[in-house]
C-alpha cells in the first residue's frame, strides 16, 4: 500500500526560510562592506582575557563553565538590526512543526499533530457498515402493534397519570365538570359601541382642576407651557422689579479676576500673602524637585551641567562602518531594493499553492489507531479521543465479579508458581485448606508437565471438594457432622 505525503510535512519551506535568512545576512555584511563570516561577538571571558585583567596559569586548560556573549563592536546599526549581526539560533526539526509559523507560503496549515501522519489506503473508509436489507420501512414499521398485541398495550399504557390528563390527540383533560349554556361562556357585551368613540372619548368630559392637580403631583404631568411652581415662600424684598439674586461686586474691572487667579503671592482677597521663615535648603530642594509651572526641568546635574567638552557627543562611535543612526532609520537604498518582493504574500513556486489533486482522505480519524495509546490508569478523565480499546456496551452493563476491587477475571487464568500461589491462598482467612493436596490434584489439569497452576484451576478443585463433602454428608454415607466438624 502506498501512501500519500502530507503536504504539511514541518521540512516544507525550510529550503525558503534557510535562503531568506542567508540572503538576509549576506545583505547586511555587504552593507558593512565585510564578507559573511565577519564575526561580531565574542565572549566576556575572551574579552578580559585580550585585556590583561587576569593572569592564566594553566593555558593548556580550557576553562570551565559557559561564559556570556558580548558584541565585539557596538554601533547603532548593529543595535538597529539585531537578526542580521546577532541572529537567533534555528528552531529544531522536531520542535518545528509545534510553531504556528512554522509554515512557509503556500503550505498547507494543519494541525501539528497531524503532520508527518500515515494516511491509509483511498478505499478506505471510516465508520461502521450499516446491515444489510433493513429498508425504510421495516424501521418505520418496528414498534406498530396491531390486533391483541395493540389492546394489550393500552391496557398496559392506561395506568399511567399522563395518559389519563394528556391523551394522543386530544386535549389537556383536567377533570372539570362545565356546562355550557346556549348561549355560549361569558356574559353578553350589551349595547354595541363604536370602537372610535372608546379609543378616541372626544366627547367625554375635561378632568376637574382638583383632579389635574392630583395628576401634576402624582405623574408630573403638566400642560404645555405650564410654569412650575414650588409654593416657596420668598421675602418682601423679591417683589421688588429691580431684585436681583446674588451678591453685588459694584462696578467689576476688566481682568482682574484672571490677573489674581495667575498671581500667586496674594491671597484671594487680593492682600499680601504672609512671610513664612524656611530653611534654605529645604526650599532649594523644593525648587530643584518640584518644577514650577512654565519652568525649564532642573537635571541636578549642578548649575551648568556635567563638566562636557562642548564637541562632545554621546554614544559609540562606529569603527568599521561610516553609516549613521540617522542613515539607518531613513535608508538609503534605491527605489527597486525598496519594493516588496514578488513572492511576498503568495508562493510561486508550482505545486505549492493550497489546492490538491490528491484523492485521498483528509481529517483525523474517529477511532485514533494511529497513535500508541495511553495506560487507562493514567488517561485524563478530560479525554473524549478513542483509542479502539474501550470496553463495549455489554461489559458496562454486565462488570466482572471483583471489577469494583480493580482485580479482572483474566489475572484468576494466569499460572503462577507454587511459591506465589501459596502466598495467595495463605493470605485468604479461609480454614481446613490443605495447600499441598490441591496443587498434586491441579498439576495434571493442565498435561503439559510445567509446576505453574493458575488460581482459577484451584477454585475449582476446591470447590469440587467441598461439594463431594456435602453430599456425602446428607447422604448418610459418610463419617458424619460429628467428624467433619472434628476435622475443622
Amino acid at each position: 500500500m502506498v501512501l500519500s505525503q502530507s503536504a504539511s510535512a514541518p521540512d516544507l519551506g525550510a529550503e525558503r526560510r534557510g535562503s531568506g535568512s542567508s540572503s538576509l545576512k549576506k545583505a547586511g555584511a555587504a552593507a558593512l562592506g565585510g564578507s559573511s563570516s565577519q564575526v561580531f561577538t565574542t565572549t566576556l571571558y575572551e574579552q578580559m582575557k585580550s585585556k590583561g585583567l587576569f593572569k592564566n596559569h594553566f593555558p593548556n586548560i580550557p576553562p570551565a563553565g559557559k561564559s556570556i556573549n558580548v558584541p565585539l563592536n557596538d554601533s547603532a546599526q548593529q543595535d538597529l538590526a539585531p537578526e542580521i549581526f546577532f541572529p537567533l539560533p534555528a528552531t529544531p526539526v522536531s520542535e518545528r512543526k509545534f510553531r504556528r509559523i512554522s509554515h512557509g507560503p503556500g503550505e498547507i496549515c494543519v494541525h501539528h499533530g497531524l503532520k508527518d501522519q500515515l494516511l491509509p489506503a483511498e478505499d478506505f473508509r471510516y465508520g461502521i457498515r450499516g446491515q444489510k436489507g433493513a429498508s425504510t420501512e421495516d424501521t418505520m414499521k418496528a414498534g406498530l402493534l396491531l390486533g391483541v398485541a395493540a389492546y394489550q398495550n393500552e391496557v398496559a399504557e392506561s395506568i399511567y397519570e399522563s395518559r389519563k390528563k394528556e391523551p394522543l390527540g386530544r386535549p389537556w383533560n383536567r377533570g372539570h365538570a362545565i356546562k355550557m349554556l346556549p348561549e355560549g361562556f361569558g356574559n353578553p357585551s350589551g349595547e354595541p359601541q363604536n370602537g372610535k368613540e372608546v379609543i378616541y372619548g372626544i366627547h367625554q368630559p375635561p378632568d376637574k382642576e382638583e383632579h389635574r392637580l392630583l395628576y401634576k403631583y402624582t405623574h408630573n404631568n403638566f400642560n404645555p407651557g405650564e410654569r412650575i411652581e414650588r409654593k416657596y415662600r420668598w421675602p418682601a424684598e423679591t417683589k421688588d422689579s429691580r431684585f436681583r439674586f446674588g451678591h453685588g461686586l459694584g462696578q467689576a474691572q476688566e481682568g482682574a479676576g484672571a490677573r489674581l487667579a495667575l498671581n500667586w503671592d496674594v491671597e484671594d482677597d487680593g492682600s499680601v500673602r504672609k512671610t513664612r521663615l524656611v530653611q534654605k535648603n529645604v526650599e532649594d530642594f523644593r525648587t530643584v524637585q518640584h518644577t514650577k509651572v512654565y519652568h525649564k526641568a532642573h537635571a541636578k546635574q549642578g548649575a551648568n551641567g556635567p563638566p562636557l567638552d562642548p564637541d562632545f557627543q554621546h554614544g559609540v562611535k562606529s569603527g568599521i562602518s561610516d553609516y549613521t543612526a540617522k542613515s539607518c532609520i531613513q535608508g538609503y537604498y534605491a527605489l527597486e531594493d525598496q519594493l516588496p518582493d514578488q513572492d511576498l504574500g503568495r508562493c510561486l513556486k508550482p505545486g505549492r499553492r493550497n489546492v490538491t489533486v490528491a484523492t485521498r482522505a483528509f481529517g483525523v480519524p474517529s477511532v485514533r489507531t494511529d497513535i500508541p495509546a495511553p495506560p487507562p490508569d493514567k488517561r485524563s478523565i478530560a479525554d473524549n479521543c478513542s483509542y479502539g480499546d474501550e470496553c463495549s456496551a455489554a461489559a458496562l452493563l454486565n462488570p466482572q465479579r471483583f471489577d469494583d476491587r480493580g482485580v479482572p477475571d483474566r489475572d484468576f487464568l494466569i499460572r503462577r508458581p507454587k511459591e506465589e500461589l501459596k502466598a495467595l491462598v495463605e493470605s485468604c482467612d479461609v480454614e481446613g485448606v490443605d495447600f499441598e493436596a490441591l496443587w498434586e490434584e491441579c498439576v495434571p489439569l493442565f498435561d503439559d508437565g510445567l509446576p505453574l497452576v493458575s488460581l482459577d484451576a484451584m477454585l475449582f478443585v476446591h470447590t469440587k471438594k467441598i461439594e463431594d463433602r456435602v453430599a456425602a454428608l446428607h447422604s448418610g454415607t459418610g463419617p458424619g457432622l460429628a467428624a467433619y466438624k472434628g476435622a475443622l
